[in-house]
C-alpha cells in the first residue's frame, strides 16, 4: 500500500508542475505592403459606385479588427469588414478613404489611405474613308472593311499643360494595340473587323504628374452600306431632296439615274472598284460617270428593272447592290 501511494502522490506533482501552454493566436508583424488594394472600377468616373476590398497573403484578414473613416467619420467598422462601397464625388474632387486595420495576432495597427479622383474622359470617333453624297447632314456610319478613328478628348480642370502631359493606353477589344499608344497620342486610327459587327475601343489616360486618371470604353458597330437611287435633272442637277424608292414612274422621254453608294470606303484607286448596271438582268456599257445611267425606252407600258452593284475588288464582303423598279 505504502508503494503505490507514493506512485500516485509522484503522479500528482508531475501534473501540477506541467508547464503551462496558451492556445492564443502567437504575435506577429503585419506589413503595408501585405495588406493589398483594389477599387472597383479601377478608374472611376464622377458620380459612379465605387467599391473598395481589401486582401491579404500574410494574414487572415477575417479575424481582423478593420476600420473604414472619410472625412473624420467612421463608415464601416467590425470584424473582417474587407470591403467599403460608395459613390464618387464630382470631376476632380477627391474622396479621402483611411483604413485601419488590426490584425488578428499583430502587434501593431496597419493604416492605408486610399484617395479616389474622379476623372472623365470622352471619345468620339468617325469613319475615315467612308462615302456620303453632297448635302448629306447625318453621320458617315462605318462599314465592314472601313477605317475609323476614335479621339480621346480628356475632361478634366486639372491638366493645365496641354496633350503633351497625358499618356493614353489603347485597346481593341480587349487587346492593348502598343503601337499607337504612348504620350499625345489621343486618337487611334484601326480597320473594321471583318468577322465582327461591332469592336470595342477601350481608351486609358493617364497624367504624367499622376494627378488625373481616367478610361472610357466606347462599342463601335459596323453597318451595311447601301445604294441610294436618285433623278438627275437637266436644270436642278440631281435630285438628292427626293430618294427614289423601289418604284418610280417615268414621264419623260428619257431619265437620268444616279446611284449613291452611301457609307461604303470608296477612298483608294480608282482600279480597286468596279461598277455594273443591268437592264432587266442584261449588261450595259458603264457609263463614263460610273454612278449615272441614263434610260431611254424605245416604247411605252410595262416595266423596267435597273440594277446596279459596286465592288471593292481587293476587299472581301464590300460589295453593295440594289435596283429600281421603273414604271414606263
Amino acid at each position: 500500500m505504502k508503494i503505490k501511494f507514493f506512485i500516485f502522490g509522484i503522479f500528482i506533482i508531475g501534473i501540477i508542475s506541467m508547464p503551462y501552454f496558451s492556445f492564443a493566436e502567437p504575435q506577429i508583424q503585419v506589413q503595408e505592403g501585405e495588406i493589398s488594394v483594389e477599387t472597383i472600377p479601377s478608374n472611376p468616373q464622377p458620380y459612379e459606385d465605387v467599391t473598395i476590398n481589401i486582401s491579404s497573403y500574410a494574414t487572415d484578414l477575417n479575424k481582423a479588427i478593420i476600420t473604414w473613416q472619410t472625412g473624420g467619420v467612421t463608415v464601416l467598422a467590425g470584424i473582417g469588414k474587407l470591403s467599403y462601397s460608395f459613390k464618387a464625388l464630382g470631376p476632380d474632387t477627391a474622396s479621402v478613404i483611411n483604413i485601419n486595420i488590426q490584425p488578428v495576432g499583430s502587434v501593431t495597427t496597419i493604416n492605408k489611405k486610399i484617395v479616389i479622383v474622379p476623372s472623365e474622359i470622352e471619345t468620339m470617333w468617325e469613319s475615315v474613308d467612308g462615302y456620303a453624297p453632297p448635302f448629306y447632314k447625318g453621320k458617315i456610319l462605318p462599314t465592314v472593311g472601313s477605317f475609323i478613328r476614335v479621339v480621346a478628348i480628356p475632361n478634366t480642370s486639372s491638366i493645365k499643360s496641354g496633350n503633351g502631359s497625358i499618356s493614353y493606353t489603347w485597346k481593341k477589344n480587349g487587346e492593348v494595340d502598343q503601337s499607337v499608344s504612348g504620350y499625345n497620342k489621343n486618337s487611334y486610327l484601326f480597320k473594321s473587323d471583318m468577322f465582327d459587327q461591332k469592336n470595342e475601343i477601350t481608351v486609358v489616360a493617364s497624367a504624367v504628374s499622376g494627378n488625373y486618371s481616367a478610361e472610357n470604353t466606347t462599342e463601335v458597330q459596323a453597318y451595311k452600306p447601301k445604294i441610294v437611287f436618285y433623278k438627275k435633272s437637266p436644270t436642278e442637277g440631281v435630285l438628292y431632296n427626293n430618294a427614289l424608292d423601289k418604284e418610280t414612274f417615268m414621264l419623260e422621254d428619257e431619265m437620268t439615274l444616279v446611284a449613291e453608294p452611301y457609307f461604303m470606303s470608296l477612298k483608294g484607286n480608282k482600279s480597286d472598284f468596279s461598277y455594273n448596271w443591268k437592264i432587266n438582268g442584261e449588261d450595259v456599257d458603264t457609263p463614263s460617270r460610273k454612278t449615272e445611267l441614263t434610260v431611254r425606252p424605245s416604247s411605252r407600258g410595262g416595266y423596267a428593272t435597273i440594277n446596279f452593284k459596286v465592288e471593292n475588288i481587293n476587299e472581301l464582303f464590300q460589295t453593295i447592290s440594289n435596283e429600281l423598279l421603273i414604271n414606263l
